[in-house]
């Protein structure tokens, strides 16, 4: 009988790739252990997040390349020939679909957190949420303004 992590690996492995599908994963993820994440990211997720994230926060092909850090000859290779990602690409997915989750709780509405995500913001030095998941570092920046925002604290 397979397990929650088989199945939610079956899932990273061969998400859709339209905006929904983001969003689907990205609460299943959020339902695996820490360790199980880990194994996950280790393995590397489906190339085919990228495209689902790509449609979810309305971005181009290039943004979401430079995202996996990856070129984008490189990511339409990946899609053809249906290669995982490497661990450091699967590990800023990983960041970005928790902190989209927290997010969309923030906001509590999808498209709010969609625009957040995408949009320049003062308190992050004009970075995008999104983009700043590249890193722990910037991912943690972003993650304790979204925490300031629901708390109506400084940011």
């Amino acid at each position: 009988m397979p397990t929650l992590k088989h199945h939610l690996d079956d899932h990273l492995k061969s998400p859709g790739a339209d905006a929904l599908s983001f969003w689907i994963i990205a609460k299943k993820l959020s339902l695996m252990t820490e360790r199980e994440r880990i194994s996950s990211i280790r393995s590397g997720f489906a190339v085919t997040w990228l495209l689902a994230a790509k449609k979810a926060f309305d971005l181009d092909e290039s943004a979401i390349a430079s995202f996996a850090d990856i070129s984008v000859k490189t990511l339409r290779q990946r899609l053809k020939k249906a290669t995982p990602l490497g661990s450091p690409a699967s590990e800023r997915l990983d960041r970005l679909a928790q902190l989209a989750l927290l997010s969309e709780t923030v906001f509590e509405a999808r498209r709010a957190t969609e625009d957040w995500m995408v949009t320049p913001n003062d308190s992050l030095g004009g970075e995008a949420p999104f983009f700043l998941c590249r890193t722990e570092l910037g991912g943690r920046q972003a993650y304790r303004v979204l925490r300031a925002i629901e708390w109506g604290g400084p940011v």
